[in-house]
């Protein structure tokens, strides 16, 4: 016997994983399993690549060979040619938004209130200030996500205009 919704399609079966969010980094983190044999299987599994850090499924095509393209390409043509004007301004936005405005004056201020006057000797601003390049490749995967989403939804309404 077979459940089908109020729709008529049958219901979408998705794989089950326990996922718990890193308190400090708000990130979802696979929890293992507590029967010993499948916590060894879980232990054993793939280490996330280039591309497999934002969405290490299938769910969006290309994305680890776009994510590995965009690695090769210099900041300069990433910048220039490969991102719109909005898509730079977001870049910017997320870059100023985790490294004191865009500011080292502000970030020699805090080595200060954190180290004191000789914070050179221990820590230095690159430690401490992103480069702007990881959120420009940022900003792209994420893009390169709402695109295919955008062809997924286009694609289902398709679909379900023809099946009428």
């Amino acid at each position: 016997m077979t459940v089908v919704g109020a729709d008529g399609l049958e219901p979408m079966v998705l794989l089950q994983f326990y996922f718990y969010t890193d308190s400090i980094g708000d990130k979802p983190v696979k929890m293992l399993d507590s029967t010993k044999d499948q916590r060894a299987q879980d232990e054993n599994q793939e280490q996330l690549g280039p591309g497999k850090f934002f969405a290490h499924d299938d769910n969006y095509p290309f994305l680890q060979e776009f994510s590995e393209f965009i690695a090769t390409v210099s900041t300069k043509s990433l910048k220039s040619k490969l991102m719109t004007h909005h898509q730079r301004i977001m870049a910017n936005a997320f870059w100023e938004a985790n490294n004191y405005g865009g500011s080292e004056a502000k970030c020699v201020k805090r080595l200060t209130e954190l180290y004191g006057p000789q914070w050179r000797k221990i820590t230095s601003i690159a430690e401490h200030m992103d480069a702007p390049r990881e959120y420009c490749e940022y900003v792209l995967i994420l893009d390169h996500q709402r695109q295919w989403e955008h062809r997924k939804k286009f694609a289902m309404l398709a679909s379900s205009k023809t099946s009428t």
